[in-house]
This record gives structure tokens, C-alpha cells and sequence, in this order.
């Protein structure tokens, strides 16, 4: 429990100042001069609630016998919706010309990111079980 605790404190900070950072560099190209309390705290339990969705996801020994596929699906599951929704409360893809076209972009970046991450698991599972059962047949020819 202890390990799970330091895993969510270490996410936590890495996420929150990665967004404030992003969120600094946002305001200047856009020109605004603050960013306000309410939207660092809205910053704060996004990573929040991306911490604890990652570190049960991809941290938990029980789940993580069920394959990466399973942890990153359930990743995704969790927090995407979550993310949406928080995008949407912050204003992020709502005011403005082109609206669509910001959720379109969003949409498209998580649905390649996943697709991407699938099939890296597969190159990646399916080589790493070739070599498995290539040594798995060599010391069977040594018995």
C-alpha cells in the first residue's frame, strides 16, 4: 500500500506540473495575462485522478496479470472520460472558432495513441514469444 501511495505522490507531481507548465505556455502564446486558482485546481484533480487510474492500472499486481492490453484498456476506460469532461469544465475546446475541429484532433490523438500502443504490445509480446519458445525448445533438445 505504502509502494502504491509513493507511486500516486510521484504521478501526481511529474502530471500536475507537466499541465501547469503547458497550461504557462498556453497563456502566453494566447495572450492572457493569468491563469486563474479555479483552473489550477481543476489542473490538480485531473492529475490527480490520472495518478490513481495509472497506478491501479498499470501498478496493481492483479491486474497486471491480465496482460498490458487489459491495463492500458482499462487505463483509458477510467480516465478518458474523466479527461473529457475536465476539458470541458476548464473551457479547454469550447470557446472560439472552430470547436469541432480541437475535439476532432483530440479525438483522432487518443484513438492513434491507443491503436499505436496495441500494436507495439503485439510486435513487441510476439517476438519476445519466439525468443521464449526458441529457448524453451533449446533446453528441451539438451534433456
Amino acid at each position: 500500500m505504502k509502494k502504491m501511495l509513493i507511486y500516486m505522490r510521484n504521478g501526481l507531481t511529474f502530471s500536475y506540473s507537466w499541465l501547469v507548465i503547458c497550461s504557462i505556455i498556453a497563456t502566453l502564446i494566447l495572450g492572457k495575462e493569468f491563469i486563474s486558482v479555479a483552473f489550477l485546481l481543476k489542473i490538480l484533480a485531473l492529475s490527480a485522478w490520472a495518478s490513481v487510474s495509472f497506478t491501479v492500472c498499470f501498478l496493481n499486481p492483479k491486474v497486471n496479470k491480465k496482460g498490458f492490453i487489459f491495463s492500458l484498456t482499462l487505463f483509458y476506460i477510467l480516465f478518458i472520460p474523466v479527461e473529457i469532461a475536465m476539458f470541458y469544465l476548464m473551457g479547454i475546446f469550447v470557446s472560439g472558432h472552430g470547436n469541432p475541429v480541437f475535439w476532432a484532433i483530440f479525438i483522432t490523438i487518443v484513438v492513434a495513441t491507443y491503436v499505436l500502443s496495441l500494436l507495439i504490445d503485439l510486435i513487441v509480446m510476439r517476438k519476445k514469444a519466439g525468443i521464449y519458445t526458441q529457448k524453451l525448445n533449446e533446453y528441451k533438445s539438451t534433456i
